[in-house]
């Protein structure tokens, strides 16, 4: 059961991630872009070492958790640099 856990929540964090660091590269915020790089190789490896413990059936926790994370980061990045966004616009 703790294994699927950490699945979850190793895979939210990682595609967290990689939904923030895409939406910081399209923003130009290289200093998000640097930290957030960091702790993308930290998940990842976490994520490749859960999968090594785990069977095929982890990819059910693990789908879940990516989902949500993509879904999670986008909303979140865009509350963080709402500001930055606006335009001008009439």
């Amino acid at each position: 059961m703790w294994l699927y856990l950490l699945s979850f929540l190793t895979s939210f964090g990682a595609v967290f991630l990689k939904g923030f660091q895409h939406k910081n590269v399209i923003g130009n915020h290289l200093r998000s872009v640097f930290y957030t790089s960091f702790l993308m190789a930290a998940f990842d490896v976490a994520a490749i070492t859960l999968v090594v413990k785990g069977d095929w059936t982890i990819m059910f926790s693990a789908g879940f958790g990516a989902a949500l994370g993509m879904v999670s980061s986008m909303k979140l990045h865009d509350r963080i640099f709402k500001n930055r966004h606006r335009t001008s616009e009439p």
